[in-house]
C-alpha cells in the first residue's frame, strides 16, 4: 500500500516514557503520519480513546503505576470504548510467560518488541493500513453488532483477501454461533479440519457440541486437545465449562488450574477457579485465587467490593475447616488485612460497610470476655434491617450467617424474617434464607454433617440401627437444626427405644429433638414427616409414662 495513504490516520501513542513517546512519533511523522496524539498513562489514553476515533493504538504493556497496556485493552473493548476498526498494537519489552501469554489472552491486532527500527515500522505500518482497510466491512459489522453483516462481509474477504482469509473465518464461525445458526457453523468447520488440521476450528465444534449438551463429546475431544495445544488457553475454559455439566467439579479445578498455571493473570478465569475450588471444599485454593484477584483487579475495570468480599468469605470458611492454630493465626491477620483494604477502597459504599462491620465482629479476638463482638452484631442486625434497600442480597445472608455462627440465633431469625418480607417476590432468595435456618452453619459444617448423614442413611438401610443413630447424631452436632438429619436421627432412635430401661429416656431424647423443627413452614416437604413423628413420639411417651406410673 502507499504510505501516504498514512497522511489522514489518527495515531495514538501510549507510554509512561516521554523520551519513547517522543522518538515513536518522530518516526511515524518521518512515514507521512500527520495526527499523532500522546497519552502517558492508562488514565489520559483511556480520555483521549473515548474523546475521538483512532485508527492505530501504540501502546506499551509496562505503563508503571497504574493499568498496564493489556488491562486498557481489556476495558476498552469490553466498554465499547475501542471501534473494531482501531488496530491496537502491544509494544513491549517483557519476556516472562505470565506476561506474554497475559498479553496475547487479550488478542491485540500486532506486536512490537522493543527497541525497534524505523525500517520495521514502515513495514508495519503497511500491514495494518491495509488490514483496516481489507477488513473495514466486518469491523463496522462488528461494531453495530449485526451478526448476519458479519458473516456476509467475512464471506466476501475469504472469497477475495487470501491474506485475511484465515482471520475471516474465524469471525464467519463466531457470526454463525451467535445467529444460533450452529449446524451451518458445524459444517463448516469439519470443511476446514478435511483440508488440514486447525486448533482453533476443532476448539469451536467443541463450543457447538456444549451449546447442544453434547458435553461427552467435547470433553473428550478437549483433553485432547489442551494435549495437543497446551497455549490454546480458551480450549481449557471450555473443557472446564464441560466437566461442570458432567458434574466433574474437581475435574474442572484441576483443568483451569492447568491454564492458570500458563496465565495467572486472567480474572474471569481465576474467579472461575475460585468459585469451583469453594464448592469442592478446597479453601486455601479459592482463598488463594480470591486473594490473586484483588491484587490484580486493583485499578482495574474488575476492582470492586466483591472482590475483598469473596476473599472475607472464603477465609471464614478455611477457619472453620482448620486445626492448625499457627495457620489459623496468619489467615486471621490476612482477613483483617483485606477487611481494612475494603473499608478504605469503599468508605461511602453502605452495603461494603455493613458487611464490613459483620466481619469487623467476626474477626474479633475469640478470647474477648466482654461481648463486644455480640453487642456489635446485635447493634448491626438492627441497623441493617433498616438499610435493606442498600443492602444486596448476597451481604445480607452473609450477615445472617454470621449472627447464627456467633450464637445469636433469635437476632438472626428476626433478621432472616425482615429480609424474606422485604425479598418476597424473589423466591430463589427466600428458599436460601428458609435454608439458611434450617442450617445455619458454616459451608465445612454442612459438608461434613452431609457425609455423615449419607453413612448413617447407608447403615439405617442395613438394619445398623444403633450405628445409624450414632452417625446421625454426629451429623446433627455439625447442623444442629436440619430437619433431614434430625428427623433422621428421631427415626433411628425411635427402633432402639422398643425395650430396655432407657425407652423413656430415649422418648425425652426424640421429643427433644423434633420441637427443635417447631419454626418448619407448612409447606416444606419434610413437615409431613415430622408431624407424623412428633405425634407418634408424643404418643408413645404419654404411654409409657402412663406404664411406668403404675
Amino acid at each position: 500500500m502507499d504510505l501516504n495513504a498514512s497522511l489522514n490516520k489518527r495515531f495514538l501513542v501510549v507510554d509512561d516514557f516521554a523520551n519513547v513517546r517522543k522518538s515513536i512519533r518522530s518516526m511515524l511523522t518521518s512515514l507521512g503520519v500527520a495526527h499523532v496524539a500522546e497519552a502517558a498513562n492508562g488514565v489520559e489514553a483511556t480520555r483521549q480513546v473515548r474523546g475521538g476515533r483512532f485508527d492505530v493504538v501504540l501502546c506499551d504493556y509496562n505503563l508503571g503505576k497504574g493499568k498496564d497496556g493489556s488491562q486498557l485493552l481489556e476495558e476498552w473493548r469490553v466498554r465499547g470504548w475501542l471501534s473494531h476498526e482501531t488496530i491496537f498494537v502491544m509494544i513491549t519489552a517483557e519476556t516472562s510467560r505470565d506476561l506474554v501469554m497475559g498479553a496475547i489472552e487479550f488478542q491485540p491486532d500486532d506486536y512490537l518488541a522493543k527497541p525497534f527500527a524505523m525500517d520495521t515500522l514502515k513495514q508495519r505500518l503497511d500491514r495494518w493500513l491495509d488490514r483496516q482497510t481489507s477488513l473495514f466491512e466486518i469491523n463496522e459489522a462488528l461494531d453495530k453488532d449485526n451478526w448476519a453483516e458479519v458473516a456476509k462481509a467475512a464471506r466476501r474477504v475469504m472469497e477475495e483477501k487470501p491474506r485475511y482469509r484465515a482471520w475471516a473465518q474465524r469471525k464467519f464461525v463466531s457470526a454463525m454461533i451467535q445467529q444460533g445458526q450452529l449446524t451451518e457453523a458445524e459444517h463448516f468447520l469439519q470443511g476446514l479440519l478435511e483440508k488440514r488440521e486447525q486448533p482453533w476450528a476443532q476448539m469451536e465444534l467443541c463450543r457447538i457440541q456444549i451449546q447442544r449438551g453434547d458435553y461427552k463429546t467435547a470433553e473428550r475431544a478437549l483433553k485432547t486437545l489442551v494435549l495437543t495445544q497446551p497455549n490454546l488457553l480458551d480450549a481449557y475454559d471450555l473443557l472446564a465449562q464441560a466437566q461442570r455439566q458432567l458434574k466433574q467439579p474437581k475435574q474442572a479445578q484441576d483443568t483451569l488450574a492447568q491454564a492458570l498455571a500458563r496465565s495467572p493473570r486472567h480474572i474471569p478465569r481465576q474467579r472461575a477457579f475460585a468459585e469451583l475450588a469453594m464448592d469442592n471444599g478446597d479453601y486455601y485454593a479459592a482463598t488463594r485465587a480470591y486473594k490473586e484477584i484483588v491484587n490484580l483487579s486493583e485499578g482495574t475495570m474488575h476492582e470492586s467490593p466483591d472482590a475483598y468480599k469473596n476473599v472475607l468469605r472464603t477465609t471464614r470458611h478455611h477457619l472453620a475447616s482448620l486445626d492448625d492454630e499457627a495457620l489459623a493465626r496468619r489467615l486471621h491477620r490476612d482477613a483483617q488485612s483485606y477487611l481494612k483494604r475494603l473499608q478504605q477502597a469503599f468508605s461511602g459504599d453502605i452495603d461494603a460497610d455493613l458487611f464490613a462491620q459483620a466481619y469487623q465482629a467476626y474477626l474479633e479476638d475469640p478470647r474477648d470476655t466482654t461481648g463486644r463482638a455480640q453487642k456489635a452484631l446485635k447493634k448491626l442486625a438492627e441497623e441493617a434491617a433498616g438499610k435493606l434497600e442498600e443492602l444486596s442480597p448476597e451481604s445480607a445472608t452473609e450477615i445472617a450467617e454470621i449472627l447464627y455462627e456467633k450464637k445469636l440465633s433469635a437476632v438472626a431469625d428476626e433478621f432472616v424474617d425482615q429480609l424474606k418480607l422485604h425479598h418476597k417476590d424473589n423466591p430463589a432468595l427466600t428458599e436460601r434464607l428458609n435454608n439458611l435456618q434450617m442450617e445455619p452453619v458454616s459451608f465445612e459444617a454442612r459438608r461434613q454433617a452431609h457425609e455423615l448423614n449419607t453413612q448413617g442413611i447407608a447403615c439405617y438401610k442395613e438394619k445398623q440401627f444403633k450405628q445409624a443413630s450414632e452417625l446421625f447424631k454426629e451429623a446433627q452436632r455439625f447442623s444442629p437444626r436440619h430437619p433431614g438429619i434430625v428427623l433422621n436421627l428421631v427415626q433411628s432412635t425411635l427402633l432402639l427405644a422398643g425395650s430396655g430401661d432407657h425407652t423413656l429416656e430415649r422418648l425425652d431424647f426424640c421429643l427433644d429433638m423434633v420441637n427443635r423443627l417447631a419454626y418448619l413452614p407448612e409447606d416444606h416437604y419434610q413437615y409431613e414427616r415430622y408431624q407424623t413423628l412428633r405425634k407418634k413420639i408424643v404418643d408413645l411417651h404419654t404411654r409409657m409414662s402412663h406404664e411406668k406410673q403404675s
